[in-house]
């Protein structure tokens, strides 16, 4: 019998560059999760992201459906509509927007400030800040 063989090494893991995200002439990217259940809105100075939250605050008497963080990592909950944004639909891969990265995960989504380090992560079990 002959001794098994070796492949030999495994390649090295390589990481794709972000995919870049293009603002609208107003300034902001709109994005979907793949999963279709959370939207937001991307700007140099804060993402905003809207969806059904299991565990959200109240807000003006209402379960809040949106939370936003400014690029210095505050997290402000609110109660509003996006409305009928042109969104482009996000794989699970990392993207760059208006100073933003973005890591889409199956879990949820990271947006971290390239400028400041902070940012948020959201799905729709948990939202924190960092």
């Amino acid at each position: 019998m002959a001794p098994p063989t070796s492949a030999g090494p495994s390649a090295p893991a390589t990481t794709a560059p972000p995919i870049g995200l293009a603002p609208d002439p107003s300034g902001y990217v709109f994005i979907e999760t793949k999963s279709g259940k959370t939207r937001c809105q991307i700007s140099r100075r804060e993402v905003g992201c809207e969806a059904e939250f299991a565990n959200s605050p109240i807000q003006d008497g209402e379960p809040a459906n949106g939370v936003n963080v400014t690029s210095d990592g505050q997290l402000r909950w609110v109660v509003g509509n996006l409305g009928d944004i042109p969104a482009v639909t996000l794989d699970y891969q990392i993207y760059h927007a208006q100073g933003w990265t973005i890591d889409a995960a199956s879990a949820g989504t990271r947006f971290t400030s390239d400028r400041t380090g902070h940012g948020m992560f959201v799905s729709i079990d948990n939202v924190y800040s960092f």
